[in-house]
């Protein structure tokens, strides 16, 4: 709320809100026992644990550690966002240098995994866990972490192969479990939608993804 006004929300899971489960429920709700990967209300908790492992890694305070760079392209929120990565990682020791990249050699850069850590996003095509996690399966084009792990890919594969819906539920969470335990990603923060429309406007329908359907609207005057 204090960096982006409200335009983000700060992420605990890779499967965000707004995705169904196999019975209708949230499957961000049912992940990981009904705990979220990442408590994002423990700032203080998780600086301590991130400090903890850093030690345990041998670089207590981050003595030795080298420095990062973390790439961005060049949209204003993108970099305020980068801006706090580098506040935060300090705060383990770690010195973070960004790259702003223009957006037109950002996106080849990062599919090319020409990075050493990078901002990434994506919008649901639809209301399946599979349209994320999908991205993370090794020979997706879009795999832009470059993620390879065959228990990964077998997980995912026997969730296309399944019929029943909560057996293959069951395997898309093992599927985040996994991914998450790896650190393929480190969510970061959820998009939230904000508009103004005006009351004369009718029929018109807006996606929990963030699409806008107008073929049924109306505008009554």
């Amino acid at each position: 709320e204090t960096l982006m006004q409200g335009t983000y929300t700060p992420a605990s899971n890779f499967i965000g809100t707004g995705v169904a489960d196999w019975d209708g429920s949230s499957f961000m709700d049912n992940a990981n026992g009904g705990k979220p990967y990442i408590d994002v209300n423990d700032f203080e908790g998780n600086l301590a644990k991130a400090k903890e492992l850093m030690a345990e890694a041998g670089y207590p305070d981050g003595k030795g550690f080298p420095a990062i760079t973390y790439s961005t392209n060049d949209s204003a929120y993108h970099k305020v966002v980068a801006q706090y990565l580098q506040q935060a990682w300090k705060e383990i020791g770690v010195t973070t240098n960004v790259e702003i990249v223009e957006w037109a050699s950002f996106t080849p850069q990062r599919r090319a995994g020409d990075y050493q850590t990078s901002r990434d996003g994506w919008l649901f095509d639809y209301n399946d866990a599979s349209n994320m996690l999908d991205l993370m399966y090794s020979t997706n084009g879009n795999n832009n972490a470059k993620y390879k792990s065959a228990e990964y890919d077998a997980l995912m594969n026997k969730a296309a192969a399944e019929v029943d819906p909560k057996t293959r539920s069951g395997y898309l969470h093992q599927a985040e479990d996994l991914m998450m335990a790896d650190a393929a990603v480190v969510p970061v923060a959820y998009y939230n939608e904000f508009y103004l429309q005006s009351p004369k406007i009718t029929g018109s329908w807006h996606s929990p993804y963030g699409y806008w359907y107008f073929q049924y609207a109306d505008i009554v005057e």
